[in-house]
């Protein structure tokens, strides 16, 4: 089922995140993707985040949408001029993949190719408006297009750390709802009573949104996240009940999927983010099932 129609007809979407491989021996990036057929409602394939160098999330998401898959590109801001964005949206459709969405894209500097020159011709906002306008039928010159596109379009909420920025990120998302957001995709929860008073205000948005559930991999990542992520909370008793645990990374696995339950009655939809480890997707997806 597209898209567009699980995130109408359904009250929980699943989305499931894979990167691609860096090379091109896509065995095993076929193979986790086949994992999930009937487990996610569409599966997110990542642009270069974190600036590092992989097989393009175009190729990507056309490989898995061959395999059955329901698909989104994320297209990153950092690497491409409104040219090739535009080309790169208009080949998304032609190839069968109508849902995308845009994220400015992590610094160069945090990546593997150091000299790597950044772009940002424009950002994810104004990539909304691009998209728009290629739905219009022309391009960002005005001139005609010869065929209309037709897009599924998804935005990013960026995190918040206190009332006033949260209210700052309301008004980013009404913003994008207003350029053509079909879905918004909300920061990784941790306490999921606190973002409940997030979407007790983001409601009237009347678009679905969705949580991320990013999945902790140990002890150190918990930490890390707390003190380098804004506005992340993974409480003491997270990170003791990880450190305790005989079986640490099957821990991080149940905490994720409880986390995912606990959302079904508090948001529209949850993206499984595991960074790499794909082969953890099909656990976590069905411990939340049960």
């Amino acid at each position: 089922m597209a898209l567009i129609d699980v995130l109408k007809s359904r009250d929980f979407t699943v989305v499931a995140e894979m990167e691609t491989p860096k090379g091109v021996d896509i065995s095993d990036f076929i193979e986790s993707g086949g994992h999930l057929k009937g487990m996610a409602d569409a599966v997110l394939i990542p642009d270069m985040g974190h600036a590092v160098m992989r097989l393009s999330a175009l190729a990507g998401a056309v490989l898995l949408k061959r395999e059955g898959l329901e698909t989104i590109i994320q297209f990153c801001c950092r690497d491409r001029n409104r040219l090739a964005l535009q080309a790169d949206l208009l080949a998304s459709h032609v190839l069968g993949v109508a849902n995308v969405m845009a994220v400015d894209g992590e610094a160069v500097e945090l990546g593997d190719h150091l000299e790597a020159k950044p772009v940002y011709d424009l950002n994810a906002a104004s990539f909304l408006e691009m998209a728009q306008t290629l739905g219009q039928g022309r391009d960002m010159a005005g001139k005609e297009l010869k065929g209309t596109p037709r897009f599924c379009l998804g935005a990013r909420i960026e995190p918040w750390v206190d009332e006033t920025q949260m209210e700052v990120r309301l008004a980013e998302a009404k913003e994008a709802v207003a350029k053509g957001a079909s879905f918004l995709v909300a920061p990784p929860v941790y306490d999921v009573d606190a973002f409940g008073g997030f979407m007790a205000k983001a409601k009237g948005l009347g678009t679905p949104i969705l949580a991320s559930v990013l999945l902790l991999k140990s002890v150190g990542m918990a930490r890390y996240l707390n003190e380098n992520l804004p506005g992340t909370n993974i409480s003491d008793e997270t990170i003791l009940r990880i450190r305790k645990a005989s079986d640490r990374p099957g821990e991080c696995v149940k905490i994720a999927a409880e986390t995912i339950k606990a959302l079904r009655s508090v948001c529209d939809g949850a993206l499984v983010i595991t960074a790499g480890w794909e082969s953890s997707l099909p656990r976590i997806l069905q411990a939340a099932r049960a």
